[in-house]
């Protein structure tokens, strides 16, 4: 069997994305099932649509809607997202189905294939939220730091992303961990830019790691680099900012071929350890979402 990933895994990230959870209505599924099958297929056929040939998309599968999908066999290490908290830091478990990523460099294209796909679908699911986000200065968060410095480039992605042969029927296919962030901007602007790099461990303008000898234990780079055996462990991201005035933060997305791997950063983030450290950006974001998926290849999605 053929394990062509699907096309938004590990292309670059798109200067907009729809991001999009969905929820399975009882009796829908061999419907559902059918459409998803044809949903790489409707990527191609909108891109040549809109000449666009950046536009991707891929949709991955949670783990109480897959058997009832995908049949009884199930991608090593899918489980559903287990939520997490330690005083009052909380990461919580949101309930979701589906997960759809669309993303390009047009807003209008990204448009048109998730509202054709969600026509396709019609009354067989429905959407739990739905989040539009945009690149911001260039690759920056909206706390003004650049985001995802780290992130695997060129032929590392797949390597970073895509299931190989340690879980051979689902060879080309990624696990998939989303939340949604809420930012408090007014409260972190408020805060001089020497202590706002000492919370993420880099410098704003420049992006530039601080030095270990000045670096807080507790900044968000020192939580949530983590090495095992001499390797940094990695996650491949698509995170983008979103919001209106009123609501703004980070919709983060991570793919990887372990999903211990996001698990591990998330409880550096929100557990303190021995010494009561913490990830202190928790102090001024917080996740309102969390959910976990499997994105299951091209080709193995196409056999309905």
């Amino acid at each position: 069997m053929m394990t062509l990933p699907q096309s938004a895994i590990c292309a670059e990230t798109g200067d907009f994305a729809v991001f999009l959870t969905l929820t399975l209505v009882p009796g829908a599924e061999r419907t559902v099932r059918a459409i998803l099958a044809g949903f790489p297929d409707m990527v191609e056929a909108v891109a040549a649509e809109f000449a666009e040939p950046r536009l991707v998309g891929s949709v991955a599968i949670g783990a109480e809607a897959w058997p009832r999908l995908m049949g009884p066999k199930r991608p090593a290490g899918l489980v559903p997202f287990a939520p997490l908290a330690d005083g009052d830091r909380f990461a919580p478990a949101t309930p979701a189905d589906l997960f759809v990523h669309i993303h390009s460099p047009r807003h209008d294209a990204n448009f048109a294939l998730a509202r054709r796909l969600m026509a396709r679908l019609g009354s067989g699911a429905t959407v739990a939220e739905e989040i539009h986000g945009f690149k911001h200065k260039g690759g920056r968060d909206l706390t003004g730091f650049v985001d995802g410095t780290e992130n695997p480039k060129g032929e590392d992605r797949p390597e970073v992303a895509l299931v190989g042969d340690e879980d051979a029927d689902f060879r080309g296919g990624s696990h998939v961990s989303i939340q949604r962030w809420v930012h408090g901007l007014t409260q972190w602007e408020g805060l001089p830019v020497p202590q706002q790099e000492g919370i993420i461990g880099r410098t704003k303008e420049t992006d530039e790691e601080l030095d270990d000898s000045v670096k807080p234990p507790s900044a968000h780079i020192a939580r949530v680099v983590i090495e095992e055996d001499g390797e940094e462990l990695e996650i491949l991201r698509h995170s983008l900012p979103y919001g209106t005035t009123s609501d703004s933060g980070l919709y983060f997305v991570a793919y990887g071929r372990d999903p211990a791997t996001f698990r591990k950063m998330l409880d550096a983030m929100v557990v303190a350890d021995a010494d009561g450290n913490y990830d202190r950006l928790m102090d001024f974001s917080r996740p309102v979402t969390g959910a976990a998926f499997f994105a299951p290849s091209k080709d193995l999605l196409r056999q309905a």
